[in-house]
């Protein structure tokens, strides 16, 4: 399989799924315009995606609330490589707290402006660009969005709707040969969790407790997500991929376990 000649735009580059998916698709030759607000961490991940692959990796600085700076990442890649072939959404943030706690609108608020609303107003940049190459958009949503639990009202309302837009758009944008999915990873051993989940998830973590006894790794979702971007998936659209090693099976017993 290989990418070359295709434009792959990733947010949030600089760390966890998005570098690992970043640094997937430089190994397949792809050229890469990288996203994050961490200038330092993107660097890192634009310097080793050259070094691994034969194509450019751009970085751009951007701070996803803020729709200015959305619409000039779009504008800036197809200004450097003349188009974007694929979008992968994976800038996230995760809050833990109760709905009566104070600060919980302001962390509402602040979650669903990055997990859902950025992913929205980059599609509405890009689509235009993407109809041009018959492209495709990967969203990197959560089991979170099919899933109970306690004190994360914020983020798991925001990766539900990263579903739910992801069917809604594939089915506007099927007419113009532009593809949409979404991944929905289990809990994936990255700093995001490491640094704001709750301890019992933790815990859960490096218990290995799904039901494959294995924890994910963040090149796990990588390799989804080059496939669904790849011609291999050219009849997928609208579809949500649950990679968790079998951990939503689980049901009400991971209630219990959050």
């Amino acid at each position: 399989m290989s990418f070359e000649n295709k434009v792959v735009l990733v947010t949030g580059a600089g760390s966890g799924i998005g570098k690992a998916i970043a640094l997937h698709f430089a190994k397949l030759s792809a050229k890469l315009s990288l996203l994050d607000r961490d200038d330092e961490n993107v660097e890192k991940t634009a310097k080793s995606c050259e070094t691994l692959g034969k194509s450019k990796a751009i970085k751009i600085v951007v701070e996803m609330t803020n729709d200015e700076d959305v619409k000039r990442a779009v504008e800036k890649t197809v200004e450097e490589f003349g188009k974007i072939d694929v979008v992968v959404n994976c800038a996230g943030v995760l809050s833990i707290g109760g709905i009566i706690e104070e600060g919980f609108i302001r962390d509402f608020d602040k979650v669903m402006n990055v997990n859902i609303r950025s992913v929205a107003v980059i599609t509405h940049y890009a689509v235009p660009v993407l109809i041009k190459s018959k492209g495709c958009i990967i969203n990197i949503a959560s089991i979170c969005a099919k899933l109970i639990e306690k004190k994360s009202v914020p983020y798991t309302t925001s990766k539900a709707a990263v579903v739910q837009f992801t069917r809604n758009v594939a089915l506007e944008l099927a007419e113009e040969g532009v593809r949409v999915n979404s991944i929905s990873p289990g809990f994936v051993n990255t700093n995001l969790w490491a640094t704001h989940a709750s301890p019992e998830v933790n815990k859960n973590l490096k218990k290995k407790d799904a039901p494959l006894k294995h924890v994910l790794q963040a090149e796990e979702i990588a390799d989804m997500t080059v496939y669904l971007a790849s011609d291999k998936a050219k009849s997928i659209t609208g579809a949500d991929f649950v990679i968790d090693s079998g951990y939503s099976l689980l049901g009400s017993q991971l209630k219990e376990d959050m």
